[in-house]
């Protein structure tokens, strides 16, 4: 099951595709690593063109003219709440921490 969340990238406008329980941390090369509770790992890059392609699922999401996110196979979307918070269709969230990570519940 793979179960997408999308977190708000640090130093920049962008969105992050994310298990549940994953916590988001950028290295020096831009890229968005994740390390989740259940054990699962990945790297987000993106490309030129601005979509940001997973290497352990290999989804792809991009963004909508309304700010959206939106994967590869069109079942999960991702959007900004009121408070800067990242939520999807089925209400999970994600949010930036004090130190600077990206967690998503």
């Amino acid at each position: 099951m793979i179960a997408l969340a999308i977190a708000l990238l640090v130093l920049a406008s962008g969105w992050l595709p994310a298990q549940e329980n994953c916590t988001y941390r950028k290295d020096a090369l831009g890229n968005m690593r994740y390390q989740c509770d259940s054990g699962e790992q990945g790297t987000l890059r993106k490309d030129a063109l601005g979509n940001w392609n997973d290497n352990r699922t290999g989804d792809r999401y991009r963004k909508d003219s309304l700010g959206n996110y939106l994967s590869s196979d069109g079942e999960e979307v991702w959007g900004k709440d009121p408070l800067g918070n990242w939520r999807d269709r089925e209400g999970r969230r994600c949010r930036e921490d004090a130190l600077g990570n990206l967690a998503c519940e």
